[in-house]
């Protein structure tokens, strides 16, 4: 077992043992600090939730499909965005949002990640030809939904997407988190990072990513409900109601893996179809996302009275 970090919580062996009782350390964010470093000196450092849960899924399903080919891929831009939005002073960090309504709360860390990352992608090379996309996306119709602009790519076989809207108050580390979980869960229609675009004017900075071209059977009905239910029984997730404006959602489009603690929401019959010449079930655009504290997911379930794992599990099952 490697040696615990030396703090004031640990005194030197060439002092002697204290023989009366003794006040506990003061817990000083310079103390913290202090141990912090002396653990990253000597290559020690916290797991992100995040990786702990893909680590869990991937213990179950396998790797999971290609999210980025030439070093792109969403776990190296998700880790740049981090050092920017981790990057503000202890006095610009919001307080976690306590409903839905205040996410927005969110928004100074998550302009900070984005500006970190338009450094990294101009400096890398990872910047994409707007106008080209803007050129296909218009030649097609502008075809798309409440968070991409969407074109086919005939030569690929795949859809190109622009991320125009952030849905349920995301910030850009929400959204590559949700790609690398469907890439585990779904790899047969996982994401892959194709590189970033930016506006003309303002220089905002918006990822585009590719999905492979599923080729839906159209003579049989669409998905049922139970169809869905049971794609997801394997995976661990059971059926959730969420609420909407203060009402039951009728739709019963949302899914929750208790143990990992996952909400998958969106699992309706354009979101789930049936493949062509297989009859297999394929998911297309579902939202997936970690409960954490603070989170539109956390916020979802809280309204309805579900609890969920605490941030701080070091794994699944705890």
């Amino acid at each position: 077992m490697p040696e615990p970090p030396p703090s004031s919580d640990h005194p030197s062996p060439a002092l002697p043992a204290p023989t009366g009782p003794v006040a506990a350390p003061a817990v000083t964010l310079a103390s913290l600090t202090r141990q912090a470093l002396q653990l990253r000196l000597r290559g020690r450092y916290a797991v992100h939730p995040l990786e702990t849960l893909l680590a869990h899924y991937r213990a179950r399903f396998g790797a999971g499909g290609a999210q980025g080919d030439d070093g792109l891929g969403f776990e190296s831009a998700e880790g740049v965005y981090r050092g920017g939005a981790q990057g503000l002073p202890l006095s610009a960090l919001p307080k976690l949002p306590e409903s839905v309504v205040e996410l927005g709360r969110l928004r100074e860390c998550d302009a900070a990640g984005r500006r970190r990352l338009r450094d990294w992608a101009e400096a890398g090379g990872h910047l994409l030809d707007d106008s080209a996309f803007e050129a296909a996306w218009t030649g097609q119709g502008r075809l798309g939904g409440a968070e991409h602009h969407v074109h086919f790519d005939e030569v690929s076989n795949r859809w190109w997407k622009r991320l125009y809207c952030g849905v349920h108050g995301a910030t850009l580390a929400d959204y590559f988190q949700r790609m690398r979980l469907h890439a585990v869960l779904f790899p047969e229609t996982a994401y892959r990072l194709e590189g970033f675009a930016l506006r003309p004017r303002s220089r905002e900075l918006r990822p585009v990513v590719s999905q492979p071209h599923v080729a839906i059977d159209a003579h049989r009905p669409p998905v049922s409900r139970e169809e869905v239910v049971a794609l997801m029984a394997p995976l661990g997730f059971v059926p959730l109601r969420l609420r909407h404006d203060g009402l039951p959602d009728e739709g019963h489009h949302a899914f929750h893996d208790p143990l990992a603690g996952v909400l998958a929401y969106d699992l309706h019959s354009e979101n789930v179809v049936r493949m062509r010449g297989t009859g297999e079930l394929a998911v297309i655009d579902p939202y997936v996302s970690p409960i954490r504290q603070g989170s539109w997911a956390a916020l979802k379930l809280a309204e309805v009275g579900v609890s969920f794992p605490p941030d701080d599990a070091t794994d699944p099952a705890a």
